[in-house]
């Protein structure tokens, strides 16, 4: 069974933002540990883009089921291509600051809440629930190879070049994956409409009902909270990692980049692979291992004698993260209903994400008291400490339980 036109058209839309989000993501570390060297304020990037997730998640899903789902990833394109455009402007010409950065970022940020709760939310209506594992592998496969392969050692030579370029293409991209989005068209009745009485009832009340919902599912609770740690605990290092590799690891700015390719292998290999190991090891034990591995992977790399033994680790990471988001996101999109998706969807990434920002603080404050290699140590324990309390959890019965008609994806 092919994936259709619909998808295909979203899949090249979030590959080419994904290409420029790559160039950005090698190019930003270096443009704020070049506004200062404290290793709170680098740390405040991660904080800055992770805190509307913290913020705005539970909100943003009420939005999302309330209005055109399409619309709104076309909207938030649009805005994020507008402020990267600033960006780019304020870089080239001296006047950005690390605190004018973060405003920039802090707006970045909320687009992204909006997009990503959008996108996942939309991607039921194009693709059929058989082909979700399958749509989303490749999906997060495409978004791996232009983000992490492609794009960030692009990224890092085209910062020595001139420091506003980078930015520049960033925007570009989300100028072109706007327009990409806005040509699907989408099968009728495939995207639920909202009630009309919505608009009357209040936030509040909307996301109390969707935190009870979820609350109440215990399989989709623990997972949420578990992929919380995961994210606390990954952060801790992934928040001043540029300033680790430069200063700890000694890599050239110019080698940056290529570090950052050599850690992209694994999410290659495991978007090619991720919905074949589903298969192979079942959902339960897919999960459980990822989570093992974020741990691990943490611990190695921040006691790692140099960059060989941090891409060693980091691939390993990269396959476990796509094969529990390959698991994790199309179990939520079977589970969940369409016309709820949106807002208790929010509530599982304000749990399972929104961490990210205290992670971020918190690790900033660990580098700066400490070592930069101590926030990856303590980060990898915090992963296996929710491990050992929530990976028994996590068996193929609760599986089966929570998603009882969800058919064999078809082998590819």
């Amino acid at each position: 069974m092919t994936l259709g036109h619909a998808y295909w058209r979203q899949w090249l839309a979030s590959t080419i933002s994904n290409l420029g989000d790559g160039i950005n993501a090698a190019a930003m570390p270096l443009l704020a540990i070049s506004l200062t060297h404290d290793s709170r304020l680098i740390a405040g990037v991660a904080l800055t883009i992770s805190l509307p997730w913290f913020a705005l998640a539970l909100p943003v899903g009420v939005v999302v089921d309330r209005y055109n789902r399409q619309t709104l990833m076309v909207a938030t394109n649009a805005v994020r291509c507008i402020l990267y455009v600033g960006l780019a402007i304020t870089a080239a010409t001296g006047i950005l600051n690390i605190w004018l950065l973060y405003l920039l970022l802090l707006g970045v940020g909320i687009c992204e809440v909006l997009f990503d709760s959008s996108a996942q939310a939309f991607l039921p209506a194009i693709v059929d629930a058989e082909q979700l594992p399958k749509a989303n592998g490749r999906m997060y496969m495409a978004e791996t190879i232009a983000n992490f392969f492609l794009g960030q050692p692009v990224g890092a030579v085209l910062f020595a070049l001139a420091v506003g370029i980078p930015f520049g293409l960033d925007a570009a991209s989300f100028a072109v994956a706007a327009v990409l989005v806005a040509s699907i068209r989408v099968r009728p009745g495939a995207l639920p409409t909202p009630k009309t009485d919505a608009p009357n009832k209040s936030f509040g009340d909307e996301i109390a009902a969707s935190v009870r919902w979820l609350w109440r599912h215990r399989l989709l609770r623990t997972m949420a909270i578990m992929l919380g740690a995961a994210n606390l605990g990954g952060t801790l290092g992934v928040s001043i990692f540029v300033q680790f590799a430069l200063e700890t690891l000694h890599v050239n700015e110019h080698w940056y980049g290529a570090l950052l390719a050599l850690m992209a292998l694994g999410a290659i290999l495991g978007g090619l692979i991720g919905d074949r190991v589903v298969r192979r090891l079942g959902r339960s034990a897919s999960l459980r291992v990822s989570f093992i591995a974020f741990g691990l992977a943490a611990i190695g790399t921040g006691l790692s004698p140099n960059y060989w033994f941090v891409a060693a680790f980091a691939f390993v990471e990269a396959v476990a993260t796509i094969l529990w988001n390959v698991v994790s996101v199309s179990m939520r999109q079977q589970i969940i209903p369409s016309e709820l998706f949106g807002r208790i969807n929010s509530v599982y990434r304000w749990i399972g994400t929104g961490s990210a920002a205290i992670g971020a603080l918190i690790g900033g404050q660990i580098a700066y008291y400490f070592d930069l290699r101590t926030p990856f140590v303590v980060g990898g324990a915090v992963i296996l400490v929710a491990f050992a309390f929530g990976g028994r959890l996590l068996s193929d019965q609760r599986i089966d339980a929570a998603v009882p008609a969800t058919p064999t994806p078809a082998a590819s």
